[in-house]
């Protein structure tokens, strides 16, 4: 798989992680604010962040940087060509979160998948009481599609996660409404 591109936005950049983005990483996934709503347990050490990175390096995950400074993650994996489809993934340090960032990191990711990667689907799973998710896919134009029960288990536990999805053509005329605010 070929590395992300860079993509910019009024204020941040989206660049390929690094393997440098460890500690950074470690820093996210650290916050059990973070790691709530996650398959991963709350990381505990800069071992457990290498891991990650090494997972997040081959699906091709974006660090989201604001004026050079890593505070989140984004990207799109589980590539169906056949189907022009992909999911979405995403994650947000705390202090960041409210400011419209990920807002802002999802709109350019989600028009380079519909233009540059010639996607026609994005899904996302979400757990139905993580709220801020629901409502983040919400503005970016995506409706739910249904729940999928006790699809995920993480820490000791079977979750329902519900399925989101964003279309080409409903994005082209979100995308006209997101910019006009």
């Amino acid at each position: 798989m070929e590395p992300p591109a860079i993509l910019k936005t009024s204020r941040l950049v989206l660049r390929p992680l690094e393997t440098g983005d460890a500690k950074a990483l470690f820093g996210l996934f650290s916050f059990p604010e973070v790691t709530r709503y996650y398959e991963i347990d709350t990381l505990r050490n800069e071992a457990q962040a290498l891991l990650l990175l090494e997972h997040f390096l081959a699906c091709g995950r974006h660090a989201i940087t604001l004026e050079g400074r890593f505070i989140g993650s984004c990207g799109l994996f589980a590539f169906h060509p056949e189907y022009h489809s992909a999911s979405l993934g995403y994650d947000l340090l705390p202090e960041c979160w409210g400011k419209g960032f990920m807002s802002e990191a999802l709109c350019a990711l989600l028009d380079h998948g519909f233009s540059s990667l010639s996607l026609n689907r994005i899904n996302a799973l979400v757990h139905p009481e993580n709220i801020r998710s629901i409502r983040l896919l919400e503005r970016c134009c995506f409706e739910k599609e249904g729940v999928m029960r006790e699809f995920g288990f993480w820490k000791g536990a079977y979750h329902d996660m519900s399925l989101y999805a964003l279309l080409k053509r409903h994005w082209d005329g979100c995308r006209k409404s997101l910019a006009q605010g």
